[in-house]
């Protein structure tokens, strides 16, 4: 009788420590949002994203004995795309398919550092990320972002933490963003 509960009960056990590891990051900087720029009367921009990295991986972790890569849950590109064209509209430009110059959000380099052990970890983050704004009248800006952010503590560097040094990384790039008026001088000059 104790062997027919006793069974299930250890291979529930066993597989509920198997869900609760997952090798994918939930990635969701905080978004800084650009003033309104009054100027601007029915100015539309066009936004995509790309993702020049050549590994997909935010990090490889060597967790005991074992490699694991750890991915983002999202994908990077349209969440980057999505974050310009937040800050795009909040500084008081349409989107849309047609617009008078095309923004392009690449990211170049997003990766995790992750050296340690059981007893301390280190975790260096680096970002780069370009927007590419491309007129119809043949003009073109590139701009490139970067960041850095680092970490350390005891103990391990768990995916929560690997998570937050990451999120620091892209909101230090985000607000480079939001901060910096070049893409919009540059639209304002060429999107007539």
């Amino acid at each position: 009788m104790l062997k027919k509960y006793l069974m299930p009960f250890v291979a529930i056990l066993l597989l509920s420590g198997c869900a609760a590891s997952t090798n994918t990051l939930d990635i969701s900087p905080k978004i800084q949002l650009p003033q309104q720029d009054p100027s601007l009367v029915g100015v539309t921009v066009s936004v995509n994203g790309a993702d020049q990295r050549p590994d997909q991986a935010l990090t490889k972790v060597n967790r005991d004995g074992k490699l694991v890569t750890l991915t983002p849950s999202r994908d990077l590109r349209y969440l980057l795309q999505e974050v310009l064209e937040k800050q795009m509209t909040a500084r008081g430009y349409m989107i849309g398919p047609n617009g008078a110059v095309d923004l392009q959000i690449v990211v170049n380099k997003l990766y995790a550092d992750v050296t340690g052990g059981n007893v301390r970890y280190n975790i260096t983050t680096r970002a780069d990320i370009s927007i590419i704004a491309q007129a119809k009248n043949g003009s073109k800006q590139v701009k490139n972002y970067q960041s850095l952010y680092n970490v350390q503590g005891a103990f391990r560097a768990t995916n929560d933490k690997i998570t937050c040094a990451v999120d620091s990384v892209l909101a230090g790039v985000i607000n480079d963003m939001a901060n910096d008026s070049s893409v919009n001088s540059f639209i304002k000059q060429n999107a007539r």
